[in-house]
C-alpha cells in the first residue's frame, strides 16, 4: 500500500502564520498611507534616525 500524504495537516500547520504574515503587512500598508496623507514620509524618518550630526 501507498502511504498518503497528509496534506491537510501541512495546510492546518502553516495556514495560522500566512494569516499572521498577511494581517501584519495589512496593517503596515494602511499606517504608511494614513502617514503620506499626514505628509510624513515614513522613509524620511529612517532617514533622521540613521544621520549622524
Amino acid at each position: 500500500m501507498k502511504k498518503r500524504l497528509d496534506k491537510k495537516g501541512i495546510v492546518a500547520d502553516y495556514l495560522p502564520w500566512i494569516l499572521i504574515a498577511i494581517a501584519v503587512l495589512a496593517v503596515l500598508m494602511i499606517a504608511i498611507f494614513t502617514m503620506k496623507e499626514q505628509g510624513i514620509s515614513l522613509i524620511d524618518k529612517i532617514k533622521d534616525l540613521i544621520k549622524f550630526r
